[in-house]
């Protein structure tokens, strides 16, 4: 076979990319993940507390931790603050619930981030909502990166993660089809399973890594469908429920003290590692058989979308594709029930400035107001700074030149986010921040 000059093309552009250092900027990052600290008043924010009762409860309490000083002012990490919502939590006669930790009969709620188009910000709205579940409802998240391209994972490993190593395990060893010849799933222990999820610096958070093997999953599903008898549009769905089986919530909020009343950090700790919550999966932005499985496998699915006519293009493409696919597997399971939660479509990279993106939020939102979200995402300098080196709007470090509009978009992040809970998650108190948005625009 004669493959022409394109076969010299493809070696020598991927030997000059080998030698190109491409990973500075990302290897910068992971070393330093989570850098950034909160002020006492931004943790009385995330708990919904007032800054002098922490102040109190900081003088009862020997485990609160002391954050770090500079000058007369305190500072607290992520993981800091997730220990400070534990102790209140677990105060005697606490008056309000500070961890929203599922019981032990819940089940895992699952959250899909999908779209047709890439460059909709995907990617970083699932990483926001992550966080946000974690900063300002305590949560333990999950994260599924469904992307070969692993662009979620960046905004959560360190350096302790091998992040596109081929010895990563990804989806496709979690769904067991990491193995494009084999004519069944897959099978793997409890541990070994529940060994895929890889810890993250933000606290009660693990990562399922995004990777190239994503890729074999899709080639291997194609194979089992054609003579294994097996449903493959929901392998990830089964898999999700056998791993929550074996990892059920038994620790409680009360059980975080010991028998002299003194709150118990190691207890705390195996408590935010022994389950999950929530699960958040981002997916690739293309409707493959993984994908597939990641809708199915959602309570909830949302569509980040831009607002350009090409791009809502695409989103009808995206949409009939998914009902297609919707009509072939009630042919076969017309009793499976799938996204019992509620769904949106959530406008991204909004210009404000520009009547047309909102003339069409607007015409979207009169034809199907259950559908489009009525808070969006701004585009904003301040964000595409922070995705440069990485980083979320929750622990990009501004410099002052940007701090604000920086802390702008977090007040838009906040927004966006607590629509979301409003939506996904109903169970959990909303922020108002969503609320605030709408009052401001749509007044």
């Amino acid at each position: 076979m004669a493959y022409g000059q394109f076969e010299q093309f493809i070696r020598n552009l991927g030997r000059v990319m080998g030698q190109v250092n491409t990973k500075l900027q990302r290897d910068l990052t992971m070393r330093s993940r989570v850098s950034r600290r909160f002020s006492m008043t931004e943790v009385a924010e995330f708990l919904s507390v007032d800054a002098t009762y922490l102040t109190r409860i900081d003088k009862d309490e020997p485990a609160f931790p002391e954050g770090q000083r500079t000058g007369r002012e305190r500072s607290f990490s992520p993981s800091e603050i997730m220990q400070i919502r534990g102790i209140l939590a677990s105060r005697p006669g606490a008056r309000r619930e500070h961890l929203y930790w599922r019981q032990a009969d819940d089940p895992v709620k699952v959250i899909t981030f999908g779209a047709q188009k890439g460059g909709t910000g995907k990617s970083l709205t699932a990483a926001h909502f992550a966080q946000y579940l974690s900063l300002f409802y305590g949560l333990r998240v999950g994260i599924i990166d469904a992307d070969p391209q692993a662009t979620a994972s960046l905004y959560f490993a360190d350096a302790e993660l091998p992040l596109f190593s081929p010895d990563t395990a990804t989806l496709a060893e979690f769904m067991g089809v990491d193995d494009p010849g084999s004519t069944e799933l897959t099978k793997r222990t409890s541990e070994e399973i529940d060994a895929i999820w890889r810890p993250t610096p933000w606290p009660g958070t693990r990562l399922i890594p995004g990777g190239a093997n994503i890729q074999n999953g899709d080639i291997s599903l194609f194979f089992l469908s054609q003579g294994a008898r097996i449903p493959v549009y929901r392998v990830l769905r089964d898999a999700i429920n056998t791993w929550a089986d074996a990892h059920p919530s038994q620790i409680k909020a009360t059980d975080l003290r010991g028998t002299d009343g003194s709150f118990d950090t190691k207890k705390f700790e195996s408590a935010l590692n022994e389950t999950l919550d929530v699960i958040v999966i981002d997916q690739q932005p293309s409707l493959t058989l993984m994908q597939l499985n990641g809708l199915v496998a959602a309570d909830s699915v949302v569509i980040p979308q831009t607002m350009k006519g090409f791009d809502l293009a695409t989103l009808s493409t995206y949409v009939g594709n998914i009902g297609e696919y919707l009509d072939f597997i009630m042919s076969f399971e017309s009793d499976l029930e799938i996204g019992a939660g509620e769904h949106i479509v959530l406008p991204t990279i909004v210009q404000e400035q520009n009547n047309q993106d909102l003339d069409q939020i607007l015409d979207l939102y009169k034809r199907s107001p259950r559908e489009i979200s009525q808070v969006w995402y701004n585009r904003s300098d301040a964000i595409a700074n922070a995705s440069e080196e990485y980083k979320s709007i929750y622990e990009y470090l501004p410099p002052r030149t940007r701090r604000t509009s920086a802390k702008a978009f977090m007040t838009n992040a906040n927004a966006v986010n607590d629509m979301l809970v409003t939506r996904c998650l109903p169970h959990l108190p909303p922020r108002g921040f969503a609320q605030a948005f709408i009052d401001e625009r749509w007044n």
